[in-house]
């Protein structure tokens, strides 16, 4: 059975990509949510093991701190689930962020946009071996 991945981006060629590479994998089916707002909602109705949620450039959710916020809500309300943050290692701010919020154990990990996609998917494998970071 394949473990569901919430994909909260604002990116929706990249999510559409992910979703369609992911398509011929049998570890993972990846869900799409745009709206940020609903991802909580999203993420209870789908019950992801591991949730992505992408630090944009631009918007209204560009902040790291809001997108953190999120992560936290969505842990709190699916205690298994796995946060992972995906930012721009050209956005100092939102790798700080990241690097402080998994120290702290707010999420379960994060990577970069140039990373390759392989990589991704490496790195959600792996996080399915470990058990769910509590603060």
């Amino acid at each position: 059975m394949a473990n569901k991945v919430l994909l909260v981006m604002q990116r929706k060629l990249l999510s559409d990509a992910l979703i369609a590479r992911a398509a011929s994998d049998l570890r993972f089916s990846l869900i799409a949510e745009g709206n940020y707002a609903s991802a909580a909602l999203t993420a209870e109705a789908t019950s992801p093991a591991i949730i992505l949620v992408e630090i944009p450039e631009s918007g209204p959710w560009k902040a790291a701190e809001k997108c953190l916020a999120l992560c936290d809500v969505m842990r709190a309300r699916q205690v298994d689930c796995k946060p992972v943050i995906l930012c721009s290692e050209n956005d100092e701010t939102a790798c700080r962020a990241a690097i402080q919020a998994k120290q702290a154990r707010r999420i379960d990990d994060f990577v970069f946009y140039d990373n390759s996609v392989h990589y991704l998917f490496s790195k959600l494998e792996a996080l399915l071996e470990q058990p769910t970071q509590q603060k």
